[in-house]
């Protein structure tokens, strides 16, 4: 084969025609085919016989095929049988109602916050007004028996409301890491 090759390149170099390049190639290609068939089916024919014996070693279904054919021959009936009632479904809520409860809740929850925390804004702002009467206040007795008492109940609803507040106050969500 290498002779071939040498020789259609020989052929194909010093070639008189024009022509004998082409005829060089086709004839080099026509070589290469034939002796790439010949190898071929020696191979395929391997593969196909041990395609066929994997084959001949599986079994063979044993189930019947049911066909349109198969049913239309049928005469059989349909047969129910009667069990047991289905269960009924609990009695419960819905879930549209229990969406439609928590709403009524959350927005109930935001008033109840919402009066909170103006509570708060307005005993704040009593508790400084009482502070600033403290100081500016000359006589130490009304100081200390008048304004002192209401500083101090001031500041005990203060704290309670703020108590009441913080617990309306929905918990904030975890921080992703």
């Amino acid at each position: 084969m290498k002779k071939l090759i040498i020789a259609a390149m020989l052929v194909e170099n010093g070639g008189a025609s024009p022509a004998a390049p082409t005829l060089a190639r086709a004839v080099i290609l026509a070589m290469l085919v034939g002796a790439a068939g010949l190898a071929l089916p020696a191979f395929g024919d391997d593969l196909v016989a041990a395609a066929k014996a994997n084959k001949a070693k599986r079994k063979a279904s044993t189930t019947k095929v049911i066909t349109n054919a198969d049913v239309k021959k049928s005469k059989g009936t349909v047969i129910e049988l009667k069990g047991d009632k289905p269960a009924a479904a609990p009695l419960g809520p819905s879930s549209i109602e229990k969406q439609e409860a928590e709403r009524r809740a959350r927005e109930a929850n935001a008033i109840r916050l919402d009066a909170a925390t103006k509570k708060v804004a307005e005993l704040e702002k009593q508790l400084a007004q009482l502070e600033q009467k403290y100081f500016e206040e000359n006589d130490p007795d009304v100081r200390d028996r008048v304004i002192r008492k209401q500083f101090d109940d001031v500041k005990a609803q203060l704290d309670a409301v703020r108590q009441e507040r913080d617990a309306l106050t929905p918990p904030a969500p975890p921080a992703a890491d």
